[in-house]
């Protein structure tokens, strides 16, 4: 008798931390979508795999989709802030020689 009741509590917290998580991942589903830009909104939603990452709930999965969309599929050619982050990436990663050299043609080119 005492081991149905422990087994029944058991279950009950079971079920509620299912029922959390679900909300959970809804919630943290709808905010990632949330935080995209109407046209990134637009392209995810019409993923090939965007309705079972939506029933799933699978947040990592429509990462994975919002990362292919916004850095691999040339969406970025139209983002002025992404291209201004890129720039500026590039130009952190020069080389002091291909700096020197850039600076020499800078020179050369306003004499």
């Amino acid at each position: 008798m005492h081991e149905k009741r422990v087994w029944d509590h058991r279950v009950q917290d079971i079920l509620k931390t299912e029922c959390t998580l679900d909300s959970n991942l809804s919630n943290l589903f709808a905010v990632l979508k949330s935080l995209c830009e109407s046209e990134i909104k637009h392209q995810v939603e019409s993923a090939a795999e965007y309705k079972e990452l939506e029933e799933d709930l699978d947040t990592i999965g429509l990462l994975k989709v919002i990362k292919r969309l916004v850095y691999m599929g040339h969406t970025h050619e139209l983002n002025p802030r992404h291209n201004r982050a890129m720039a500026h990436m590039n130009l952190m990663n020069l080389d002091k020689k291909d700096f020197k050299t850039y600076r020499n043609l800078e020179t050369n080119t306003i004499q």
